[in-house]
């Protein structure tokens, strides 16, 4: 799969988008995976409830945040490479995190998620054409499939650079693409 052109994405995106090497996106969901488990792996399972500030997320919420997203724009994906551009619904990111229970969410249930999901949304990436991964757009959600894919990596990218600066108050860890 081809990295998608600049006129694939929207200007929203581009601040995503711009993190990442061009690249095949398939192997940038690969290599941010990797790079963001790393850095969560690290540590420890009482920080996963932090926040830096009380109005903002807490880690557990940040990583939910990942986890909804991906989700959602691998289904718009799919819905684009079948020749459905019906409008996506749009959603609130932040209504999202308000309203999940995270409980019996720890540091070991929310890294096995971000690992599943992110096998699932390679798979689905994997199974397109490249004629499919060429197409996408809606009025709401103009992006093609392979720049969703670029999306969900530099997203990705973009939040663990929050938790990293804002969170654990660390200089950014190079990622080797």
């Amino acid at each position: 799969m081809e990295f998608p052109a600049r006129e694939e994405y929207t200007d929203y995106y581009h601040n995503y988008v711009k993190l990442l090497k061009p690249d095949n996106p398939l192997r940038l969901l690969e290599i941010t995976h990797q790079y963001v488990l790393e850095i969560l792996e690290s540590l420890e399972d009482s920080f996963f409830d932090y926040r830096y500030q009380t109005e903002k997320w807490s880690v557990k919420q940040l990583l939910l945040h990942l986890l909804d997203c991906e989700q959602i724009l691998s289904y718009r994906a799919l819905r684009f490479a079948r020749n459905d551009f019906a409008d996506a619904l749009p959603f609130s990111e932040n209504d999202y995190a308000q309203v999940a229970d995270l409980k019996k969410m720890d540091k070991r249930y929310l890294l096995k998620s971000l690992t599943l999901m992110r096998a699932n949304t390679q798979h689905i990436f994997q199974g397109f054409s490249e004629s499919e991964s060429r197409l996408g757009g809606s009025p709401i959600f103009d992006n093609s499939v392979r720049a969703i894919a670029a999306i969900i990596s530099g997203h990705e990218l973009h939040h663990i650079r929050v938790l990293q600066t804002h969170y654990l108050k660390q200089p950014l860890q190079t990622i080797q693409f």
